[in-house]
């Protein structure tokens, strides 16, 4: 499976008139702030490759001065989400001084979708995306990107409902499905995307506006 920082280089920054302007920049972490997934967007906005990443909280990538600040905003963002900064980065191979934090919550239990932003752009609930792109430009880039094999329209919904925070059952029910049927979807969404875990295949369909949340 393809990791979610092996992106092809037309989704990690391409120029010309058909690229997105800026690619979102991803961490999945877990409660304790911990990093579990990163791409490469991100790794290049933190001056810091994957492996050195992974595994660390996002308390590491700040200076010591936003450590408390963080702790201020962290319970709210992991609760409901929400956007805040400036928040100064303590690696001198940053590609930025200062970032902004937006905090999708429980896209699945307990795994939250971090996007660090420049200071001066915005997020709003990650679909930065989507306002990137006209839908046919949009559209056409996914299908550049996975051909005919993406994801279909079900098992795009199963994985908006799985970013909203719903469960195998509460997705069953809502769409008068199996679970075992949810989890078909679901693998089949992975398998397509390219994705290890359900909160990259999430991440990974934020990104590349597929779904959106909120």
């Amino acid at each position: 499976m393809r990791p979610v920082n092996s992106i092809t280089p037309e989704l990690a920054g391409a120029t010309g008139p058909a690229a997105v302007p800026t690619q979102l920049a991803i961490l999945v972490v877990d409660d304790d702030r911990r990093c579990l997934e990163v791409n490469l967007a991100a790794c290049r906005l933190l001056g810091l490759p994957r492996s050195a990443a992974l595994g660390r909280t996002v308390d590491d990538f700040l200076a010591p001065g936003m450590r408390k600040r963080l702790d201020h905003v962290w319970r709210a963002f992991r609760e409901g989400g929400g956007h805040a900064g400036p928040f100064e980065l303590n690696s001198q191979a940053a590609e930025v001084h200062e970032v902004n934090l937006s905090v999708v919550a429980n896209v699945l239990p307990s795994r939250h979708l971090l996007i660090l932003t420049t200071t001066d752009a915005r997020v709003d609930n990650a679909q930065t995306t989507r306002q990137a792109l006209p839908e046919q430009r949009r559209s056409s880039r996914v299908n550049s990107r996975f051909g005919r094999g993406g994801p279909t329209p079900r098992e795009r919904e199963v994985l908006t409902m799985l970013a909203a925070g719903a469960t195998d059952e509460q997705i069953a029910e809502m769409l008068e499905l199996s679970p075992a049927t949810v989890q078909t979807h679901v693998r089949n969404a992975k398998a397509k995307l390219g994705a290890r875990t359900r909160a990259q295949a999430v991440a990974m369909a934020l990104q590349h506006g597929m779904i959106t949340v909120g």
